[in-house]
């Protein structure tokens, strides 16, 4: 059996379906619709995809032809809601040769309505595998792919047990990177459906995810890809501990996530 998952070259990445569009060499601007909201409001996966967007936009050009990797990041949401519309702006916190992190703020209306913290690993590729700079940036002009279902059901994420945090997600090409992985937009999302599987079993009112912390352990590449997820404590600390696995390389966890929610707004 083969040790990864060959990509579907004709399937569009995932973040080009959630409203983005490029301001400037390092900026983003998000357009909520329904596909991408759960509870009436944004989800939290997109808002940690255009974090990790910009996150890349920047350690991209510091890293040349390095090869990168997300290693952690975490997000807050004071408000959770679906803003008409939101901006990207964005600072380096650190440019090393191992490591990149980066702030960026998510602007809505009047505030900021979102904030996170990335860092990337920079591993060096051997002399004469280094590629191109401009084939491992990020187009300037995102290509828009809507989606007439909602995210979850378009991925194709399974919800086998609701106390227990348990949702699976079976790879399949669409879903790969061009590494033969499942594209890092994909992980949150799967850790986002995890805890809200088990808050919403346990909780009287719907539930949103408003804090999300990830670390990025080891890439997906057989699959499928199974959650665990508990409480901090019990449902009323909102507190919740993901692990997410990779079942087809000997249950080898990938992801590491600690989970707040809080009430959709009513």
């Amino acid at each position: 059996m083969p040790d990864r998952t060959r990509p579907d070259s004709s399937a569009p990445p995932f973040y080009t379906r959630y409203g983005f569009d490029r301001e400037g060499e390092t900026g983003l601007a998000i357009e909520p619709y329904p596909a991408i909201c759960v509870a009436g409001t944004l989800r939290a996966t997109v808002i940690a995809s255009a974090i990790d967007l910009v996150g890349g936009f920047h350690t991209r050009a510091i890293a040349g032809s390095d090869a990168t990797f997300t290693s952690d990041l975490s997000l807050r949401i004071p408000a959770p809601a679906r803003p008409r519309r939101l901006t990207t702006r964005s600072e380096v916190l650190r440019a090393g040769k191992r490591l990149v992190s980066t702030s960026v703020t998510i602007d809505g209306d009047a505030a900021p309505y979102a904030v996170g913290v990335t860092t990337f690993a920079r591993i060096p590729r051997p002399p004469g595998e280094a590629p191109d700079v401009e084939s491992l940036a990020t187009p300037m002009v995102i290509g828009r792919h809507p989606l007439d279902r909602p995210l979850d059901e378009e991925v194709g994420i399974e919800r086998v047990d609701p106390s227990a945090g348990h949702v699976r997600l079976a790879l399949r090409p669409a879903l790969a990177n061009p590494e033969g992985v499942m594209q890092g937009a994909l992980v949150a999302l799967v850790v986002e459906c995890a805890s809200l599987a088990l808050a919403n079993h346990e909780r009287d009112a719907p539930q949103v995810v408003s804090e999300l912390d990830l670390r990025y352990l080891a890439a997906a590449s057989r699959g499928p890809v199974e959650s665990r997820a508990a409480w901090i404590g019990d449902a009323r600390s909102r507190m919740i501990r993901v692990e997410l696995r990779d079942l087809g390389r000997e249950q080898r966890i990938t992801t590491a996530a600690l989970v707040r929610v809080t009430n959709a707004p009513a």
